[in-house]
């Protein structure tokens, strides 16, 4: 337990970092938009798509993997469904609130899942995360993106719209670009191999310190009740429906632990802008946002405690 917290204690100080950065002002809040948008689209692309495409996949069990990630989050995808009334009705969860429960409970924070698992796992767990990244972040993105316009304003968005975001997403570029050279076998020369790894080189650690800049600390636990029951369903139900369905499918090792670390993280940030720009529930994004990253602080170490013994 010590030895687990211990390794993830880089990680959270680097978020620590930029929680102090963005409170002193020393860093303003519209160079933290610049940060953001350049870890986004320039830096973790060039990673992944470096990873993938230079990756060793024969020995991995990418289908296995794949398909265990995908059945848990399908999993979460239908918990959260047959829970939307009673929330409604019970707890006066608005859709649009509903819609943020949503995305607290089944998106997950890349930045974090990626300097984890670099830090911990190192070259084989990035290419194994980014088979994960490959398979969910597709259908991540066209379901949350379904759910907030339903909720928002009634209306289920126009399949152009949906298709759009999801191949404007640069991750799903990046990976889908990475499978396409990995499995054609085309080599990527060496002065680009060598660019992108200095481009990717920093992605970790700034994107960290854009996960701390975005906290907002006074409204982490602001309608705590619907705060608390989309922490849990994150950082406890998600990390145990990866075990529940690599386990059923014979994913064992890194593979696993790989699967289960990206289940125990936080949502993602971008959810925040997805609220924001679609009509949904924006300020309890945010403090869902802040409360499981906080929280993670306890359950992370406690996860990776579990998976790896």
């Amino acid at each position: 337990m010590v030895a687990s917290f211990d390794a993830l204690l880089p990680i959270f100080l680097t978020i620590l970092v930029g929680v102090l950065l963005q409170r002193t002002r020393l860093v303003g809040d519209d160079m933290w938009s610049v940060l953001e948008h350049v870890c986004y689209y320039v830096m973790f692309p060039a990673l992944m798509f470096q990873k993938i495409a230079t990756a060793d996949l024969s020995t991995a069990p990418v289908f296995e993997m794949a398909s265990a990630m995908l059945l848990a989050i399908c999993t979460m995808f239908a918990l959260l469904l047959a829970i939307r009334v009673p929330l409604m009705s019970r707890m006066t969860v608005t859709g649009a609130a509903f819609s943020s429960v949503f995305q607290g409970a089944s998106r997950w924070n890349t930045f974090v899942a990626l300097s984890i698992i670099g830090l911990l796992l190192g070259e084989e767990g990035l290419t194994l995360v980014a088979i994960g990244m490959a398979a969910m972040i597709p259908v991540l993105n066209i379901v949350n993106v379904t759910v907030v316009s339903m909720h928002a304003d009634g209306r289920r968005p126009g399949t152009g719209r949906i298709v759009s975001l999801v191949v404007r997403n640069p991750l799903v570029l990046a990976c889908a670009a990475g499978i396409v050279a990995n499995a054609t076998g085309l080599p990527v020369p060496g002065v680009i191999a060598r660019t992108l790894d200095l481009i990717g080189a920093g992605a970790l650690g700034v994107g960290l310190l854009t996960v701390g800049a975005a906290l907002q600390l006074r409204a982490a636990m602001l309608d705590y009740p619907v705060v608390l029951l989309t922490s849990a369903l994150r950082l406890i139900g998600m990390p145990f429906l990866m075990f529940l369905w690599t386990s059923l499918l014979g994913v064992e090792g890194m593979a696993q632990t790989v699967a289960i670390i990206s289940g125990a993280v936080p949502t993602a940030s971008a959810s925040y802008i997805l609220a924001r720009q679609l009509g949904g529930d924006a300020v309890l994004m945010a403090n869902i946002i802040t409360a499981e990253t906080i929280a993670a602080v306890i359950t992370l170490p406690v996860v990776l405690w579990l998976v790896t013994g």
